[in-house]
């Protein structure tokens, strides 16, 4: 009878290779038993382990091992080398096994293993490569593959779960990963895998950063790297997820520091996986966490043309050119160019977490709608500090509410070690929290005052060089100054007199503290004013 996975279902005579001499006994017991579920279950649970550490080659000739001479046997040893070539990284040779194999098994009986197959693989190359949104439909269609041939039910399909939960975090789409949340939990586990458990474990980490609960989310992560990296897991089974989300929780505790090296580790890490699309989300990660830091402008503005030589230019990585928009959002916000954030997030409305980032940036500058907010739920502990620092700013609330609002928000964000979603508000906010914490005994709320002060104080420093104090006509005026057109050239395309011209040029050089034309260019690009 032709097992369902193609293993020879001839009497056993030999333990399986590549197991410790303690389970010998179990397996002579088995042996004389011909217990063939036995070792079934062994042979699954060893090309499991083969695959979640990397070791592609031994994994193609183990899962040969126990394969018949049928055609279909045939045809599964191709599928186990397209697996293989994917767990050592070799994506090209991979994706080129696999097109064979549709082919070639087109209207046989096995295509729809096939099929499967190839859907996983081609979710896990494709987010590697940086299609997302191509990985998302690959892995959904393997999911709800009604086969069940063993390698995919329930570790890979708990896998595939993890790897949309990912796509969730990276897009910040919320109900991606509630979903995700749900239905790892809705898997079977009858043998107790424990990748199937630190999947459970990942996917509640993102969840829980998500909503919100750093403390928990950091916790919780870090224990996952601890367990899967103890275990082995590298290359696309590496727990890439919670390191996002152990760097997102360092930020928000704003250990800035601590997150830049992070990201760093796990950018070069990326780079030798072959994994371009996690190494350029770390590029637009160092590039947000510098942002923070002070004196950071020449080296952002190097990351940032530099991805844009990298992404723009290779037709290769051209899934991946939303990023440059990312990154150069990040660096506008430190300029507080608000046009070009605008553009920026006009021009991308699929990607939902720049929609997100713009909508919070641009609506900062709007008049506030205190029944608007007041309608906003509290379900999470984001939500509840996002809520109470919108209403913190309704001046019609009258200060004494205002401040009611605040101490919520402070509230809540002690409880879950939220600093850096309250250093990102205006100046008159951070002036309310330090006047607040003189009055507290919190620790928490007193280091968070200590960061306010410096929050401001680098904003102060900053304005002083990076133009806000130029008017909007002298801005675009500078933007001409980079050209190599002459001032009475410039002159004319802005139609202003050459008296005027002279004024502004003087008062561009003098408010940038620099003495001519190609000082206030380098300048103004150095500081994205322009």
């Amino acid at each position: 009878m032709y097992h369902p996975c193609g293993v020879n279902n001839e009497a056993a005579k030999s333990p399986l290779p590549g197991f410790a001499d303690g389970v010998h006994k179990v397996i002579e017991t088995a042996i004389e038993k011909n217990d063939l579920d036995f070792f079934y279950r062994l042979y699954l649970t060893r090309m499991a382990e083969l695959s979640l550490t990397g070791q592609g080659e031994e994994f193609i000739k183990y899962a040969k091992s126990s394969l018949d001479d049928s055609q279909n046997s045939l045809f599964m040893a191709k599928g186990f080398e397209a697996i293989g070539n994917l767990i050592d990284l070799k994506f090209a040779k991979c994706i080129s096994t696999l097109d064979e194999l549709e082919i070639s098994t087109r209207g046989n009986d096995i295509h729809a293993w096939v099929d499967q197959i190839s859907n996983l693989c081609r979710a896990y190359i494709n987010f590697h490569n940086g299609n997302y949104q191509i990985s998302m439909k690959h892995a959904q269609i393997s999911i709800e593959s009604p086969i069940k041939s063993g390698t995919l039910d329930p570790m890979d399909k708990g896998r595939l779960i993890r790897l949309v939960a990912c796509i969730g975090l990276i897009t910040s789409d919320v109900v991606k990963i509630n979903k995700c949340a749900l239905d790892i939990l809705a898997i079977e586990n009858p043998d107790n895998l424990s990748v199937l458990g630190q999947a459970k474990s990942a996917i509640e980490s993102m969840q829980l950063l998500s909503q919100g609960e750093y403390k928990k989310a950091y916790d919780l992560a870090k224990t996952t790297i601890a367990l899967e990296e103890a275990a082995g897991r590298v290359g696309i089974a590496a727990p890439f997820d919670c390191r996002f989300v152990v760097i997102r929780c360092l930020y928000e505790f704003s250990m800035v520091n601590e997150a830049l090296d992070e990201i760093r580790k796990l950018r070069d890490e990326a780079k030798q996986n072959n994994s371009a699309f996690v190494a350029y989300l770390c590029e637009v990660g160092e590039i947000r966490i510098l942002s923070r830091i002070p004196n950071s402008h020449d080296e952002i503005s190097t990351k940032v043309n530099k991805l844009r030589n990298d992404l723009l230019i290779n037709p290769d990585l051209k899934a991946m050119t939303w990023l440059v928009d990312l990154a150069e959002f990040f660096a506008k916000s430190l300029s507080n160019d608000l046009g070009r954030i605008n553009t920026i997030v006009e021009r991308n409305p699929e990607f939902t977490y720049l929609q997100q980032l713009g909508k919070s940036v641009l609506g900062r500058h709007k008049q506030e709608d205190a029944n608007k907010f007041k309608e906003l739920p509290e379900n999470t502990a984001y939500e509840v500090i996002r809520k109470n620092l919108h209403l913190s700013k309704v001046k019609s609330e009258g200060v004494k509410k205002q401040r009611e609002y605040l101490k919520r928000a402070l509230a809540k964000g002690e409880q879950v070690g939220a600093l850096e979603i309250f250093l990102r508000q205006d100046n008159s906010t951070l002036e309310a929290i330090i006047n607040l914490s003189s009055a507290s005994n919190s620790i928490w709320l007193e280091s968070l005052s200590r960061f306010a002060i410096e929050r401001i104080q680098e904003r102060n420093r900053k304005a002083r060089i990076t133009g806000d104090q130029l008017t909007s006509r002298e801005i675009e005026v500078l933007k001409y100054l980079v050209s190599e057109n002459s001032i009475s050239s410039i002159g004319q395309t802005l139609h202003v007199s050459k008296n005027t011209m002279k004024t502004h040029l003087r008062n561009i050089y003098r408010k940038l503290d620099v003495n001519g034309r190609g000082e206030a260019a380098k300048k103004a690009k150095e500081n994205f004013i322009i």
